[in-house]
């Protein structure tokens, strides 16, 4: 097997690839390769000629960054059964919380010595994801972080503070059109989101439900009109916990392996996959079961799979 790590350098400091090179010397009987991206890390197309160069091989890939550097390695394997993704995780990435904790991916040993579970991804018709597809708030959300990254020289937290703020007051209440199975339902939302992990970046978890090996997704549709009701939102933001009550019809969970989503008078919507942005006007999302050879550690908790 070979073992190749992608470095983003976003999410890490100078000296991370020498200290990662240093902790691989530990490991001498493994065939492993180091490559770092370029400042717009492409890990999409480093992925993509590692498996060219590696034909035939089995690899392993490990995901040095977010779970955004995760999602574009994904995408750039076109063959996915020949491949094992390993997330090492530099920044917090949330969708391991469904493990238990993000400590025992933090361990190079452990992880190289991990074992492999099939897990679920998302497949859109513009491009995959590991966690979440999420159409309104969190795309605003980015949108605006991204915008804002020249104060990360204040810390990770302000961006993320501000923009979050903005896309609660901005964010309009698009009307989907919603298609699953035979039925097809029309609503006014503030946010909608398709995913295995429901929690988002701010850590604000949307249900209990942890739908990582199931074959199913976790649709959640939330609705608020005005400030009142979205300072509301916040508060339950703040408590990192939002609460939904089965008699209120403007905000709904449903368990859904697949779905069709699009404004119902064909404006482009914004979609964020797993935090990297994409503009269409058609999404049809589903589930692949188990289809992602996903390396955990042994000694990762698995009580939420």
């Amino acid at each position: 097997m070979v073992h190749v790590f992608i470095v983003n350098p976003q999410y890490n400091d100078k000296g991370f690839v020498t200290g990662l090179r240093k902790q691989l010397e530990g490991f001498p009987d493994l065939n492993s390769y180091v490559f770092s991206t370029g400042a717009a890390g492409d890990e999409r197309e480093l992925a993509s000629m590692r498996e060219s160069i590696f034909e035939g091989e089995q690899l392993r890939i490990y995901s040095c960054g977010g779970i955004t550097s995760a999602r574009k390695i994904l995408s750039g394997i076109s063959d996915r059964s020949r491949i094992e993704l390993a997330i090492y995780p530099t920044s917090h990435v949330h969708y391991l919380d469904a493990f238990g904790a993000r400590e025992p991916f933090l361990d190079l040993g452990n992880l190289i010595s991990g074992k492999v579970v099939r897990v679920d991804y998302i497949k859109t018709n513009h491009g995959v994801a590991i966690g979440s597809a999420a159409f309104g708030l969190d795309s605003y959300s980015y949108r605006c972080h991204d915008s804002l990254a020249g104060l990360r020289v204040f810390g990770k937290v302000l961006p993320w503070y501000l923009s979050t703020l903005y896309s609660l007051a901005v964010t309009p209440n698009h009307i989907y059109r919603i298609t699953y199975g035979e039925e097809e339902v029309t609503m006014k939302a503030m946010q909608v989101i398709f995913c295995n992990v429901p929690i988002t970046a701010g850590v604000v978890v949307y249900t209990d439900d942890w739908k990582i090996n199931d074959g199913e997704a976790s649709l959640v549709m939330v609705y608020r009109m005005n400030l009142i009701t979205r300072l509301a939102y916040l508060n339950s933001m703040i408590r990192r916990k939002i609460v939904f009550s089965p008699e209120d019809p403007r905000n709904r969970v449903m368990s859904l392996s697949k779905v069709s989503i699009r404004h119902i008078n064909g404006i482009p919507l914004w979609c964020s996959l797993d935090g990297e942005l994409v503009q269409a006007a058609e999404w049809n999302l589903e589930i692949v079961k188990q289809g992602l050879k996903l390396v955990v550690p042994e000694e990762v908790s698995r009580e939420r799979t």
